[in-house]
């Protein structure tokens, strides 16, 4: 977790930097001319991340953003570890077999998404880990009965409430736990009161927060209801079957063992019925089939549920089935399945917690670097870096980096004849076009997202035409 949080830098998302960063962007400047996604102006995100990222950034790391979105990361990994584990500790007790523990608990050390996820500062991120809090605060206030059980069914009551607002479809989640509550568990209504009266409480402060974040009073999750599913606009970005996150899971869950691990899911959904997770994850997942726009990060609040559903399921068949407890022993099928997939996991594992989440933060941080001492001026060949696609870059923007625009050869060699300095070029290609080396065959690379190792085993330059971005520079008096 702690090496994702430091090299895996960047968003997995475009929302992570348009939806937070950048609202916390337009709080920190706010005279700046900016470029804000349609949600801002619809008013359907809530104000709760960016108010962190904003206060990170005034009172923490102070003007220097990447190291705030380290700070960001560094918060995020440290409580997607802490729930994760605390969520682990609870499902520890519905295991039986030693087997089945220890399969639980590399899963929540190693299974290669984990880390990658939880150092991410993004309302899905977030939103899983509140989540996993209130479900186990949940599983203390019903099944320890203290004389705090009040206590803590409030403050189940309010992680929920964050849990909903960090992102409005972990409602879906709520509904399985709020049914699970009272048709299985049966606390009792002082117990359902404190939660509810907790869960008010977080929709106050976020009612506040969203206050001083739009500067008018708005209830954010309606019109985030009306406008992407009354009005329909989510469907506007795509449109997938509903059994779009089936597929998805089978990836994620490494193949070929994610053939057994999904199975292991239905098999615990109809021998543990009761259980906690089966109704939150149920819910969820089955609610989410029915919308019509559907991504793979969706699915990121629950994906540790749905790890620890399919030991529970594992466990729960193999007793069901009679099978040895521990297969591993008996079957040499089973042993070399187990070996594939951690090593394809192990794999994944140290790319994800070690390289870069998106090219785009190596470029914009060597820039920001660049010029804090003096302005840096930079020929931008075949694009601008600061708009990558999704939207012009605010938070992440040097205002001492100015572009000059190059749209073919010839102008570049016009700008190298006039100036008097090494001349920087934008390329957004892994390496300089023929018609550019030509002008400048001295090119010096001085950033790029494709790493220095693997343009050593690229030789032959197959990845010439891949959009990996880079950074040069150009000594004009050898031109």
């Amino acid at each position: 977790h702690l090496c994702a949080a430091f090299f895996s830098e960047g968003r997995a998302h475009p929302d992570s930097d348009y939806q937070i960063l950048e609202f916390a962007h337009s709080k920190i400047e706010t005279g700046a001319s900016r470029t804000l996604p349609w949600e801002f102006f619809e008013q359907i995100r809530p104000a709760v991340q960016p108010a962190i990222a904003y206060a990170v950034y005034l009172y923490a790391t102070g003007p220097d953003p990447f190291t705030t979105a380290l700070a960001l990361r560094l918060a995020s990994a440290a409580l997607g570890f802490f729930s994760i584990w605390l969520l682990c500790g609870q499902a520890l007790r519905w295991l039986t077999h030693g087997g089945s523990k220890a399969v639980l608990v590399l899963f929540t050390g190693l299974f290669w998404l984990l880390p990658f996820l939880n150092a991410r500062f993004a309302s899905e991120t977030w939103a899983g880990a509140f989540l996993c809090l209130g479900i186990v605060l949940v599983l203390v206030t019903c099944k320890e009965k203290h004389r705090f059980s009040f206590l803590s069914a409030l403050t189940a009551g309010l992680v929920l409430g964050f849990a909903f607002y960090l992102r409005f479809p972990v409602a879906l989640a709520l509904v399985g736990l709020g049914f699970w509550l009272i048709v299985i568990e049966r606390p009792g209504i002082k117990i359902i009161a404190a939660m509810a009266l907790g869960f008010l409480l977080a929709l106050g402060i976020n009612l506040l927060l969203d206050y001083w974040f739009y500067g008018k009073w708005t209830l954010t999750p309606v019109n985030y209801f009306l406008v992407n599913l009354v009005d329909a606009k989510a469907a506007e970005f795509g449109v997938d079957p509903w059994w779009y996150y089936l597929e998805k899971l089978l990836l994620l869950m490494v193949p070929p063992i994610s053939l057994v691990l999904l199975p292991a899911m239905v098999a615990a959904v109809i021998l543990r019925p009761r259980n906690i997770l089966v109704w939150t994850v149920v819910c969820f997942v089955v609610g989410h089939s029915f919308i019509d726009h559907k991504e793979t990060r969706f699915l990121m609040p629950v994906i540790y549920p749905l790890l620890v559903l399919s030991v529970v399921g594992l466990e729960a068949l193999f007793d069901k089935l009679g099978s040895p407890r521990n297969i591993f022993c008996s079957s040499r099928v089973a042993r070399l399945g187990a070996y594939l997939f951690f090593g394809l996991n192990g794999l994944a594992l140290a790319v994800f917690s070690f390289v870069p989440a998106n090219q785009e933060t190596v470029v914009h941080k060597w820039m920001y670097q660049a010029s804090i001492e003096s302005p840096l001026e930079i020929v931008a060949y075949g694009g601008n870096p600061y708009e990558d696609g999704s939207g012009t870059i605010g938070f992440f923007r040097s205002s001492k980096v100015s572009f000059r625009k190059a749209g073919s050869a010839d102008e570049f060699e016009a700008y190298l004849q006039s100036a008097k300095e090494s001349v920087y070029v934008f390329v957004p290609l892994a390496y300089p076009p023929a018609d550019l080396l030509a002008l400048c065959p001295d090119f010096v690379l001085e950033s790029s997202a494709l790493p220095q190792w693997l343009r050593q085993v690229d030789r032959w330059q197959w990845l010439s035409r891949i959009r990996i971005w880079s950074i040069y520079r150009c000594s004009p008096h050898r031109a």
